[in-house]
């Protein structure tokens, strides 16, 4: 058995059973994505695991008695993939002074194609080119690149006792896209958003290694990504840092002492929040069934509410759509329609993209006459709020705003009563220069899913949602690129962590994606005169718009509905 092949294996011990259809990871090339529930379950790394060896070097070749100063390089390269015992073979190419200071976790650089080694002109000295798809940081969190990205790390080597050694060296490793995909697994880190009713999931990477649970912790206790801050919120104070040099796993139990500033042992309200980010956080492993929280060297009082979530790891949408059958706007659920009650016909426009809140009773459209967002409600007369170029389709949050982006990068949000006053514009600067052509808020209301298009190459992010006090949207925070260089026009949620993204108008077969929030995917049947997608809770809930029939996802196939409406959009 194969690394790759035990990997499958601890998936299915955990019952995340593997969908037929999983074809790629995103960056790497193939990889299936757990679908074991809310919280996906992780095997931790056991050195005594007797799972056949993996395909990637776990013991590289440490450096070799007469090896020149090139082959060093190369070999303390190729040593990166050893990532047990702190990359202790990595560490043996390095002069003492630079084995005590090298920090690898610092950059995990995944490159495409091959290196380019060259010397400089100054002896001992080399520079290597590589073109990288992705790079993870100390904490975990993954930059994704775009074709043709680059970095440049130089060496420096000198004669230690008689060998080469490596005296100056940048603290990152190198890995090929398929030994990062042994190495690393993705893990969930959770925070809650500012009013603490829902979990936020934050996605990070960690290479597999006793213990994962460490690592998981260390990044909790950092704070969430940086396209996070200020969008999400965390229980853990300021200052706040591991006690231990490690968080070990015993019996199920996994013991995490801290140390926290100004700690209140009779605070049992945040006692609880930190348990809750830690127990979320670490039961996605195996090995771990509950949590003991210990500050100052004494379990922490969690009270009688102990074990009880008090976050929300899952925001639904009902089971019905809003769709347009001519130019009224209709429910839709089951192959079934019927109108809005309390709604006109909207003769007067020219209605497309129709949206509405999850409570069914505000709804907008976009109208094609003259690119306008006109909400509506029962028994009022439709209001148009604004206009732009290239509207999108319209975006409900739980805080009672109606979303939209033109085809220039200007986000707009204006509630959802025709009362509600002037629309907001949404600060997003790294939109500049692109075309948005899909915005969605989470239905947790903390993120936008966008896909941006430039240069005919379309792009996913991710980006937390600045909002004051009372919920007014202020900024789409700089973004996580969650895929790189892929052919999407549309992405919808279809959970707090996943969502499928599609090409629209082609006539040729397309393959939407199912993606979860760390970027990996999963690819669904071919469809052909793709014009439209909508997406409800999970993926038992895509349906797409081909050549003016309305399909559900069912199985493998794409069954057909509805030949009548025409835009269906669960809530959100």
């Amino acid at each position: 058995m194969t690394a790759r092949s035990g990997r499958a294996a601890r998936r299915a011990r955990t019952g995340a059973a593997a969908t037929a259809l999983v074809l790629g990871v995103v960056v790497t090339g193939c990889g299936a994505m757990p679908r074991s529930g809310p919280v996906h379950r992780h095997a931790e790394p056991s050195p005594t695991a007797t799972e056949a060896r993996p395909t990637y070097l776990v013991d590289p070749a440490g450096p070799v008695p007469g090896a020149g100063p090139e082959q060093v390089v190369e070999g303390f390269l190729a040593a990166g993939t050893g990532v047990a015992d702190d990359y202790s073979v990595a560490r043996e190419y390095l002069t003492p002074e630079l084995a005590a200071t090298w920090h690898p976790d610092a950059r995990t650089l995944v490159h495409r194609g091959e290196p380019s080694l060259v010397p400089r002109l100054e002896d001992g000295q080399y520079r290597l080119n590589v073109e990288v798809s992705a790079v993870v940081g100390a904490t975990g969190v993954m930059e994704r690149k775009p074709a043709g990205s680059t970095e440049v790390l130089d060496f420096e080597v000198v004669q230690v006792d008689g060998q080469w050694r490596i005296a100056e060296a940048p603290d990152a490793t190198l890995l090929t896209p398929s030994d990062f995909e042994d190495i690393f697994e993705p893990h969930e880190l959770y925070f809650a958003d500012p009013d603490l009713s829902n979990a936020v999931v934050d996605p990070r990477w960690f290479p597999e290694r006793t213990p994962v649970s460490t690592s998981i912790v260390r990044a909790l206790l950092n704070g969430p990504a940086a396209y996070l801050r200020g969008a999400v919120s965390t229980s853990f104070p300021t200052g706040t840092t591991l006690a231990g040099s490690a968080v070990p796993v015993q019996d199920g139990t996994a013991t995490v002492e801290l140390s926290v500033p100004d700690f209140d042992p009779a605070d049992l309200e945040v006692n609880r929040r930190m348990h809750e980010q830690l127990l979320l956080s670490l039961a996605q492993l195996e090995s771990v069934d509950s949590v003991e929280l210990v500050v100052d060297g004494a379990p922490v009082e969690l009270g009688a509410a102990r074990g009880e979530p008090e976050l929300a790891d899952e925001v639904t949408v009902p089971s019905r759509q809003v769709g347009l059958v001519d130019r009224q706007l209709v429910f839709y659920q089951g192959g079934q329609t019927e109108p809005v009650p309390g709604l006109p016909v909207l003769d007067a426009l020219q209605p497309s993209l129709p949206a509405m809140d999850a409570a069914a009773e505000h709804f907008a459209v976009v109208d094609g006459a003259d690119g306008s967002l006109v909400t509506l409600a029962r028994g009022e007369q439709p209001a148009e709020r604004y206009s732009g170029t290239g509207l999108t389709r319209p975006s409900f949050d739980e805080h009672g705003w109606v979303w939209t982006a033109d085809s220039a990068g200007t986000v707009r949000a204006v509630r959802a009563p025709a009362r509600g006053g002037e629309p907001v514009r949404v600060e997003a600067q790294w939109l500049a220069a692109r075309t948005v052509t899909s915005l969605r808020v989470s239905r947790g209301g903390t993120r936008a899913l966008v896909v941006t298009q430039q240069d005919g190459v379309s792009q996913l992010w991710l980006a937390g949602i600045v909002r004051d006090g009372d919920g007014t949207p202020r900024r789409l925070n700089e973004p996580y690129r969650v895929a790189a260089d892929v052919d999407a026009d549309i992405a919808l949620w279809l959970s707090d962590r996943e969502f499928v993204a599609a090409p629209l108008g082609g006539a040729d077969p397309v393959r939407p994606r199912i993606y979860d929030v760390s970027g990996q995917y999963e690819e669904l049947p071919a469809i052909g005169g793709l014009t439209g997608l909508s997406a409800g809770n999970g993926p038992s809930a895509v349906y797409a718009l081909a050549d003016g029939t309305l399909h559900m996802l069912t199985g493998s196939a794409w069954a057909p509905q509805d030949d009548e409406v025409r835009d269906p959009a669960f809530a959100g």
